[in-house]
C-alpha cells in the first residue's frame, strides 16, 4: 500500500510547503486537489507541479476534482489538467443525492455522466474513482455498489473513507461491500460532529480496517486527510501511526518509453489499474524527443515500459538517462530492433511475443482448414462465375481429412498452429533446423526438407523467422513443386519470399492458391500482379495482435514484471543468444 498525503488537508500552504512535508513524513507521493493547488483546467500549474514532484522524487497518487456529474459541470477541464499531472487516478464525486433520495430518472443520468467520465479517462491510462463520501451516492455501502454497478465500467473504482455517523461494524461491512472497486483510503481520526483527533487516539480502529483491506486481497493508497488544528506537528505525529498500521514497502518506479501512439491501448485500464499495485507508473509517455525533458523522471526508473514504437536507444543514452534501469517490458513482438544494447549492460529484456503469437496462430489455424475446403477461390469463382463453377472448383479440394499440412518454423507460432491442428485428421510435417525431435514428436508433427513440404502438402503456412540468413529463401525451386490445387499462407515475413518466384508458379497453375497477410514491399507496388490474380488473396497484415487482442500485450507484460518483482520464474525473457534465431 503506498502512502500519501491529501493537498486539501492544507489548503493554506503552497506546492512547495506540501512537498516538503510529504518528504519529511517519509510518504510515497501526494493527491493533489483541484480546489486550490491545481485548479481544473490550468494545465501550466498542473505541468508545474508535476516537475516539483519528480524532482522531488514523490509519486502523483491521484487528482482530488470536484466533478460531481451534475448537468452543468464539464469533465474535460478536469481530465486536461489529471493528464498534464500524469496521475493514474481522478477523484470525482458521486453526484450530490443520497441513495434514499435521488430519483430513478436523476440516478440514470448520474450514472450516464460517470460512465462517459470513466470512458473519457481510460483513453489516456487514467483511472476514475468515486470520493465515499455523505450527502452523496456513497454514503451507503448499498448506494456505493448499485451506482458501481450501474456504471458498469472496468475503469471506474471507489475510495473509502471511515464515515463517523456508523458503527464500526457497518464500517467494516463497507469496507467488505465495496473491496472490488477499493482503490484509496483517505486516512483520519473523526468522531461523531467531525470532531478531529489524532490517529494515535483510534490506531485499534484503522488497524482493523485496514485489516478488512488486506483480507480482500486489494492493495489501496492510504491517502492522509485532515489533522488535528491543520497543523504540520500533527500531522507529522499522524504519519508516523500510519507507517506503523503500513509498514512502508519498496517503491519500484518505472516509467513508459514510447514513440508509438498505441500504448494505452496496449496497457489499457485494467491492466494499468494492476500495475499501480505493483510499481509507481506515472501516465506520462516519454519519447525520444522528450527524454531530456523528463530525464528527473527516467533517472530513478527500475523499469520500462513500452510497445510498438520502443525507441533504439544506444549505449551511451541508457547510461545518461537510465543509470537505475534493471528490464525493459516490451508489450509487443519482435525486440530486435532494440534490444542488444540493453542486454549488453545486463538489463533484462522481456516481450509479449506470446500474446502476439496467439492471434497469428489463430488467424493460421483458420485459413488451413478453410484452405482445405478451397474456400478462398471457391468465393472467387461464386462471385465472378456462379454457383456451378464454384461447386467443380471444391470438387477438385480433398478437404481436411488424411491430408498433409507443412509448417515453415517451429517457434512460438509455429508450434501453436502445431498444436491447434492436433484435434483434426491431418498429417503435419515441418521444416525447422533449430527444434528438436523430442518437440516434434509432442506435437504429433514429422521433420521434413522444404523440398518434401512443396511437393507433398496440400496446404503449406510459413511461420518462419525473420532473419537476414532467412531473406529470400523460398524460391521458384520450392513453388513449381506445389500440387495443382495446393495454398500457401504467409503470416511471417514477405521478405523470406521471393515473389516474383512466387508469382510465375501461381501463374502456371491458376488452381494454386496463395494467401499473403505480408508482402515484400509491403503493400505490394501498384504494379504488382498480386494485386490482380485472381488466386491471390491479399490481407493488409492483420493475423497479429489488432483492436482489443493488443491488449492481451499488456496483460503478459503485467505477469512477467509481478513475476520478477516476486522473485518467480519468468516466461518471456529475452536472452542475447535468442536474437539469434527468434524474429
Amino acid at each position: 500500500m503506498k502512502t500519501g498525503l491529501t493537498s486539501v488537508t492544507f489548503r493554506q500552504k503552497s506546492v512547495d510547503e506540501i512537498i516538503s512535508l510529504a518528504q519529511k513524513a517519509h510518504l510515497d507521493g501526494i493527491e493533489w486537489g483541484g480546489d486550490v493547488h491545481v485548479p481544473a483546467g490550468d494545465t501550466d500549474t498542473a505541468a508545474s507541479v508535476r516537475e516539483k514532484c519528480i524532482a522531488a522524487g514523490l509519486e502523483i497518487l491521484s487528482y482530488g476534482s470536484y466533478y460531481k456529474a451534475l448537468p452543468d459541470q464539464d469533465f474535460a477541464p478536469v481530465l486536461a489538467s489529471a493528464r498534464a499531472l500524469g496521475v493514474p487516478m481522478i477523484r470525482i464525486w458521486a453526484g450530490n443525492c443520497t441513495p434514499d433520495s435521488i430519483s430513478e430518472d436523476a440516478f440514470r443520468t448520474l450514472a450516464a455522466d460517470i460512465r462517459c467520465a470513466a470512458e473519457s479517462a481510460s483513453q489516456f491510462g487514467i483511472a476514475v474513482a468515486l470520493e465515499y463520501h455523505r450527502g452523496t451516492m456513497t454514503q451507503t455501502k448499498e448506494g456505493a455498489v448499485r451506482l458501481l454497478q450501474a456504471v458498469d465500467h472496468p475503469n471506474l473504482y471507489t475510495y473509502w473513507q471511515p464515515n463517523p455517523d456508523v458503527s464500526m461494524e457497518e464500517r467494516l461491512r463497507e469496507i467488505q461491500a465495496i473491496s472490488p472497486w477499493l482503490r484509496c483510503c483517505h486516512v483520519f481520526a473523526w468522531t461523531a460532529g467531525n470532531e478531529r483527533h489524532p490517529l494515535a487516539e483510534q490506531t485499534g480502529e484503522w488497524s482493523q480496517y485496514l485489516e478488512a483491506v488486506r483480507q480482500s486481497g486489494k492493495k489501496p493508497n492510504l491517502v492522509m486527510e485532515f489533522v488535528c488544528g491543520d497543523s504540520a506537528e500533527s500531522f507529522l505525529q499522524d504519519a508516523e501511526i500510519l507507517h506503523k498500521l503500513s509498514p512502508k514497502e519498496t517503491i519500484h518506479r518505472a516509467a513508459f518509453l514510447c514513440n508509438g501512439a498505441r500504448l494505452l491501448r496496449v496497457y489499457d485500464s485494467r491492466t494499468l489499474s494492476e500495475l499501480d499495485q505493483i510499481v509507481s507508473l506515472p501516465r506520462i509517455v516519454v519519447t525520444s524527443d522528450t527524454m531530456e525533458e523528463y530525464a528527473p523522471l527516467l533517472k530513478n526508473a527500475e523499469y520500462l515500459f513500452s510497445t510498438w514504437g520502443m525507441p533504439a536507444l544506444t549505449g551511451e543514452q541508457i547510461e545518461k538517462y537510465l543509470p537505475s534501469l534493471k528490464a525493459v517490458f516490451y508489450g509487443a513482438g519482435s525486440v530486435q530492433a532494440f534490444a542488444r544494447p540493453f542486454l549488453e549492460k545486463g538489463i533484462r529484456v522481456f516481450s509479449a511475443w506470446g500474446a502476439n503469437a496467439i492471434p497469428v496462430a489463430e488467424y493460421a489455424t483458420a485459413q488451413i482448414i478453410l484452405a482445405g475446403k478451397g474456400f478462398f477461390q471457391c468465393v472467387d469463382h461464386y462471385r465472378h462465375e456462379g454457383r456451378k463453377a464454384a461447386r467443380e472448383f471444391t470438387d477438385h479440394q480433398p478437404g481436411n481429412y488424411n491430408i498433409r499440412i507443412g509448417i515453415l518454423g517451429a517457434g512460438m507460432i509455429g508450434r501453436m498452429v502445431l498444436e491447434r491442428l492436433m484435434c483434426y485428421d491431418v498429417e503435419t510435417l515441418v521444416y525447422d533446423p533449430f527444434v528438436s525431435d523430442a518437440v516434434l514428436e509432442s506435437l504429433h508433427a514429422k521433420r521434413a526438407s522444404l523440398t518434401d513440404i512443396f511437393r507433398e502438402c496440400q496446404v503449406i503456412s510459413n511461420h518462419i523467422a525473420n532473419l537476414p540468413s532467412t531473406v529470400g529463401m523460398l524460391k521458384y525451386e520450392h513453388f513449381s513443386l506445389t500440387k495443382k490445387n495446393a495454398t500457401f499462407i504467409n503470416t511471417g515475413r514477405g521478405a523470406q519470399i521471393v515473389e516474383e518466384d512466387m508469382i510465375r508458379a501461381l501463374q502456371e497453375e491458376p488452381e494454386r492458391t496463395a494467401i499473403l497477410d505480408v508482402t515484400f514491399p509491403e503493400p505490394p507496388v501498384p504494379e504488382s500482379p498480386l494485386n490482380t490474380m485472381r488466386n491471390v488473396i491479399l490481407t493488409p497484415h492483420i493475423a497479429g495482435s489488432m483492436n482489443n487482442e493488443v491488449a492481451r500485450m499488456g496483460k503478459y507484460m503485467l505477469e512477467e514484471a509481478r513475476k520478477l518483482l516476486t522473485g518467480q520464474p519468468c516466461k518471456y525473457e529475452v536472452t542475447e543468444k535468442m536474437l539469434e534465431t527468434m524474429a
